[in-house]
C-alpha cells in the first residue's frame, strides 16, 4: 500500500539536494548554458517490478540487457553546492529553475505511481537529514501528484527525456572504443560521464536552438575554466572538456 508523502522545501539545508552537478536535458541547454558547464552523464539503473520496466523502455537506452540513462549534467559533480547558490538559496527561478529541481525531492526515473519507493530510497541516502519531510508538511503525492505543478513539471521532465533518447544513444554507442565505457558496461553499477563529444556539437546546438555556436562554447570554455579547481585539486573530466573545446578552434 502506497505511504502518503508530504514535502515541503526548508530552504536552509539546500546544501542536502543542491549538489554540485544539476540533471539538465537537451531541451533546456539552450536556457541554461551561460550559467552551468554542461557534460554528458550515463547510469545503469535496475527496473523494480514490470511497470517500472515498461516505463524505462520509454525514457532509457537499452544496451546489452541494462537500462541505461543518458543525462546532461549542469557543474561540477565533486563539489557539494550547486554554483547558483547564495546564502543557500537558489539565484535562479520560475521558466529558468531546471525541471530536476522542480520535482524535488521525486525522480523521473520511476514512474509517478512508484514515487514513494524513491522517498524511500532517498531518505536512506542522500535525503536523511532532510527537514523538509515533517508531520505538518502539506500532502504532495498519495498515489499521484496532488501538487499541480510537481505534476506538470514531471510530465514535462518525463517528455523531455523521450524526446533526447535517440541522439543520447547515439552518443553513448559512439563511445564503445573508450576503456571507460568498457569498464561501466563490466561493473554492476556505477556511473559514466564525459564531455559533449566535438562531432555532436554542431547536432546539439541545432536541436537545442542554439543559433551562436561560437557564443556556445566560448560561454562553457568559461564556465570550465572557473570550475576547473576544487580543493586544490583539478577536476580530470573538466580537463577532457576544455582540450575538447580547443579541438574545435573557436
Amino acid at each position: 500500500m502506497n505511504k502518503p508523502i508530504k514535502f515541503q522545501c526548508v530552504t536552509d539545508c539546500s546544501s542536502i539536494c543542491c549538489g554540485g552537478a544539476t540533471i539538465l536535458t537537451l531541451k533546456e541547454i539552450v536556457k541554461l548554458f551561460k550559467f552551468f558547464p554542461i557534460t554528458l552523464g550515463f547510469r545503469k539503473i535496475q527496473p523494480f517490478n514490470a511497470e517500472h520496466r515498461v516505463y524505462l523502455d520509454d525514457i532509457s537506452i537499452k544496451y546489452r540487457g541494462f537500462y541505461i540513462t543518458g543525462d546532461f549534467i549542469g557543474g561540477n559533480r565533486l563539489k557539494t553546492r550547486c554554483r547558483l547558490l547564495k546564502n543557500s538559496l537558489c539565484t535562479i527561478h520560475n521558466q529558468l529553475k531546471p525541471l530536476q529541481c522542480r520535482i524535488i525531492p521525486f525522480s523521473v526515473t520511476f514512474p509517478e505511481v512508484l514515487q514513494d519507493l524513491v522517498i524511500v530510497d532517498k531518505k536512506g541516502g542522500a535525503f536523511r537529514e532532510c527537514k523538509g519531510f515533517y508531520a505538518d508538511a502539506p500532502l504532495i503525492w498519495d498515489g499521484q501528484f496532488i501538487d499541480k505543478s510537481l505534476k506538470e513539471n514531471f510530465d514535462i521532465l518525463k517528455e523531455y527525456l523521450m524526446f533526447q533518447r535517440d541522439i543520447v544513444e547515439k552518443i553513448f554507442i559512439s563511445l564503445e572504443g573508450n576503456s571507460l565505457f568498457k569498464k561501466f558496461i563490466q561493473t554492476g553499477d556505477g556511473f559514466f560521464e564525459v564531455p559533449i563529444l566535438p562531432e555532436f556539437v554542431d547536432e546539439i546546438c541545432s536541436i537545442t536552438g542554439i543559433l551562436d555556436r561560437v557564443e556556445f562554447l566560448r560561454a562553457q570554455k568559461s564556465l570550465f575554466v572557473k570550475e576547473l579547481t576544487f580543493r586544490g585539486m583539478k577536476n580530470s573530466l573538466f580537463i577532457d572538456a576544455l582540450n575538447t573545446i580547443e579541438q574545435l578552434r573557436i
